[in-house]
Protein backbone atom coordinates (compact mmCIF):
# COMPACT_ATOMS: atom_id res chain seq x y z
CA UNK A 1 0.00 0.00 0.00
CA UNK A 2 1.83 3.31 -1.48
CA UNK A 3 1.33 6.39 1.52
CA UNK A 4 3.46 8.81 0.55
CA UNK A 5 1.10 11.72 -0.43
CA UNK A 6 3.56 12.44 -3.60
CA UNK A 7 2.89 9.09 -4.92
CA UNK A 8 -0.75 8.98 -4.72
CA UNK A 9 -0.85 12.66 -6.57
CA UNK A 10 1.31 11.38 -9.13
CA UNK A 11 -1.59 8.84 -9.93
CA UNK A 12 -4.39 11.33 -8.97
CA UNK A 13 -3.21 14.84 -9.90
CA UNK A 14 -6.85 16.24 -10.31
CA UNK A 15 -8.34 17.66 -6.48
CA UNK A 16 -11.31 15.82 -6.65
CA UNK A 17 -9.58 12.35 -7.89
CA UNK A 18 -6.59 12.91 -5.23
CA UNK A 19 -9.43 14.13 -2.16
CA UNK A 20 -11.09 10.15 -3.38
CA UNK A 21 -7.98 8.61 -3.41
CA UNK A 22 -6.58 9.62 -0.01
CA UNK A 23 -9.97 9.11 1.92
CA UNK A 24 -9.23 5.63 0.99
CA UNK A 25 -6.26 5.79 2.98
CA UNK A 26 -8.18 6.20 6.63
CA UNK A 27 -5.54 8.91 7.35
CA UNK A 28 -2.76 6.68 6.71
CA UNK A 29 -0.26 8.45 4.87
CA UNK A 30 3.65 10.07 4.99
CA UNK A 31 2.94 13.74 6.15
CA UNK A 32 6.68 14.79 7.81
CA UNK A 33 8.62 17.66 6.44
CA UNK A 34 10.51 15.33 3.76
CA UNK A 35 6.82 13.69 2.33
CA UNK A 36 5.66 17.54 2.20
CA UNK A 37 8.76 18.99 0.25
CA UNK A 38 8.76 15.55 -2.17
CA UNK A 39 4.53 16.55 -2.47
CA UNK A 40 4.95 20.30 -3.09
CA UNK A 41 8.14 19.36 -5.62
CA UNK A 42 5.24 17.02 -7.50
CA UNK A 43 2.72 19.13 -7.61
CA UNK A 44 5.15 22.30 -9.26
CA UNK A 45 5.57 19.42 -11.85
CA UNK A 46 1.80 18.78 -12.55
CA UNK A 47 0.91 22.54 -12.33
CA UNK A 48 4.27 24.09 -14.02
CA UNK A 49 1.74 27.32 -14.64
CA UNK A 50 1.03 27.82 -11.10
CA UNK A 51 5.21 28.51 -10.46
CA UNK A 52 4.67 31.79 -12.29
CA UNK A 53 0.98 32.54 -10.65
CA UNK A 54 0.39 32.66 -14.45
CA UNK A 55 -2.03 30.35 -13.94
CA UNK A 56 -4.84 31.20 -10.81
CA UNK A 57 -6.58 27.54 -11.20
CA UNK A 58 -3.19 25.89 -10.80
CA UNK A 59 -2.53 27.99 -7.79
CA UNK A 60 -5.98 27.67 -5.90
CA UNK A 61 -5.53 23.72 -6.76
CA UNK A 62 -2.52 23.54 -4.64
CA UNK A 63 -4.79 25.18 -1.84
CA UNK A 64 -6.94 22.40 -1.88
CA UNK A 65 -4.98 19.82 -2.33
CA UNK A 66 -2.86 20.95 0.60
CA UNK A 67 -6.41 21.46 3.10
CA UNK A 68 -7.29 17.71 1.67
CA UNK A 69 -3.77 16.75 3.21
CA UNK A 70 -4.46 18.20 6.20
CA UNK A 71 -7.86 17.76 6.66
CA UNK A 72 -7.33 13.75 6.64
CA UNK A 73 -4.01 13.72 8.96
CA UNK A 74 -6.57 15.82 11.23
CA UNK A 75 -9.17 13.17 11.15
CA UNK A 76 -7.01 10.16 11.96
CA UNK A 77 -7.45 11.40 15.95
CA UNK A 78 -11.01 12.25 15.61
CA UNK A 79 -13.24 9.09 16.48
CA UNK A 80 -14.37 7.42 13.38
CA UNK A 81 -18.52 8.58 13.86
CA UNK A 82 -17.24 12.01 13.72
CA UNK A 83 -14.80 12.06 11.26
CA UNK A 84 -17.15 12.71 8.47
CA UNK A 85 -19.08 15.79 10.69
CA UNK A 86 -15.72 17.42 10.90
CA UNK A 87 -14.61 16.36 7.69
CA UNK A 88 -17.61 18.84 6.46
CA UNK A 89 -17.12 21.25 8.93
CA UNK A 90 -13.21 21.67 7.88
CA UNK A 91 -14.44 22.32 4.40
CA UNK A 92 -17.54 24.80 4.91
CA UNK A 93 -17.00 26.71 7.18
CA UNK A 94 -20.61 27.96 7.27
CA UNK A 95 -21.99 24.85 9.08
CA UNK A 96 -19.36 25.00 11.87
CA UNK A 97 -21.96 26.25 14.44
CA UNK A 98 -24.54 23.33 13.74
CA UNK A 99 -22.01 20.70 13.58
CA UNK A 100 -20.71 21.55 16.91
CA UNK A 101 -23.54 21.66 18.43
CA UNK A 102 -24.23 18.46 16.84
CA UNK A 103 -21.28 17.45 18.17
CA UNK A 104 -21.82 18.59 21.26
CA UNK A 105 -25.26 16.32 21.56
CA UNK A 106 -23.28 13.62 20.22
CA UNK A 107 -20.61 13.20 22.84
CA UNK A 108 -20.72 16.03 25.48
CA UNK A 109 -19.07 19.12 25.62
CA UNK A 110 -16.40 18.51 27.41
CA UNK A 111 -15.50 15.84 25.28
CA UNK A 112 -15.97 18.14 22.17
CA UNK A 113 -13.58 20.33 23.88
CA UNK A 114 -10.40 17.58 23.98
CA UNK A 115 -11.10 16.82 20.06
CA UNK A 116 -10.76 20.31 19.46
CA UNK A 117 -7.43 20.70 21.55
CA UNK A 118 -6.03 18.04 20.13
CA UNK A 119 -6.60 19.10 16.22
CA UNK A 120 -5.73 22.48 17.50
CA UNK A 121 -2.09 20.92 18.36
CA UNK A 122 -1.97 18.73 15.84
CA UNK A 123 -2.36 21.96 13.36
CA UNK A 124 0.04 23.84 14.95
CA UNK A 125 2.48 20.37 15.04
CA UNK A 126 1.84 20.26 10.68
CA UNK A 127 2.96 24.05 11.00
CA UNK A 128 5.94 23.43 12.43
CA UNK A 129 7.02 21.70 9.52
CA UNK A 130 5.95 23.55 7.02
CA UNK A 131 7.90 25.98 8.81
CA UNK A 132 11.37 23.76 8.30
CA UNK A 133 10.45 23.36 4.52
CA UNK A 134 12.93 25.49 2.14
CA UNK A 135 11.31 28.73 0.64
CA UNK A 136 9.97 28.52 -2.42
CA UNK A 137 6.64 27.71 -4.60
CA UNK A 138 6.07 24.26 -2.83
CA UNK A 139 6.14 26.26 1.04
CA UNK A 140 3.99 28.67 -0.23
CA UNK A 141 1.30 26.25 -1.49
CA UNK A 142 1.30 24.62 2.53
CA UNK A 143 1.49 28.10 4.02
CA UNK A 144 -1.90 29.41 1.98
CA UNK A 145 -3.12 25.90 2.50
CA UNK A 146 -2.87 25.62 6.40
CA UNK A 147 -4.37 29.45 7.08
CA UNK A 148 -7.40 28.49 6.84
CA UNK A 149 -7.21 26.24 9.70
CA UNK A 150 -6.70 28.95 12.46
CA UNK A 151 -9.75 30.57 11.35
CA UNK A 152 -12.05 27.43 11.54
CA UNK A 153 -10.55 26.30 14.95
CA UNK A 154 -11.38 30.11 16.11
CA UNK A 155 -15.02 29.62 15.02
CA UNK A 156 -14.84 26.40 16.43
CA UNK A 157 -13.71 27.23 19.64
CA UNK A 158 -16.42 29.85 20.25
CA UNK A 159 -19.41 27.73 19.43
CA UNK A 160 -17.70 25.05 21.71
CA UNK A 161 -17.50 27.80 24.66
CA UNK A 162 -20.98 29.02 24.00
Amino acid sequence: MENRISSILKQHSDVESFKTALYGKGSEFEFDTDSMVEFGETYCSLYPESLTHSDSAGVVAGYRLVRVCIIERMLSIVPEDLREIYREMFSDVTIINSSIDNVKALIGADEALKIHDSLDSLVKKIKTHIDCMPHGVPKERFVGGISVFFNIFYLMKKRLES
